[in-house]
């Protein structure tokens, strides 16, 4: 299995012992996990296109299949380092003050390009179903 951070897992060792208590929660839990996890990636793959935040809903949903499956955890733990990796390359803890505000700022430029690119995305793909 992979290692997930000690707040990942600790949370995951609750539900867990809660789920195990009965077998009805047992159940209720893998029934939810298996369905609503899916249906929560699926939302945030339309939300890439759609208005919406559709990165972090997938990572939701990833965390959600967690819950029951290990090939999700180890999904949500390379997640988690990808994003440590680019805090790390953006915001470095033993880097100048210049350096910090420059990958704030790239950071922030990012956001605002994707976001400008999504919405004129989506406004031409919506005028193009009125014509």
């Amino acid at each position: 299995m992979t290692q997930l951070s000690p707040r990942s897992q600790a949370l995951l060792d609750r539900i867990d012992a809660w789920a195990e208590r009965s077998p009805v929660r047992a159940v209720a839990v893998k029934v939810g996990v298996t369905i609503g996890g899916p249906l929560v990636i699926l939302a945030g793959v339309a939300m890439l296109v759609l208005p919406g935040p559709g990165l972090v809903v997938i990572a939701l949903g990833m965390a959600l299949m967690a819950l029951e499956y290990d090939w999700a955890r180890s999904m949500l733990a390379a997640l988690g380092r990808a994003a440590h990796w680019v805090r790390v390359k953006t915001l470095p803890k033993d880097g100048s003050a210049g350096r910090k505000v420059l990958g704030a700022s790239g950071a922030v430029a990012f956001v605002v390009a994707t976001t400008a690119i999504t919405g004129a995305v989506t406004t031409f793909v919506s005028a193009q179903t009125f014509l």
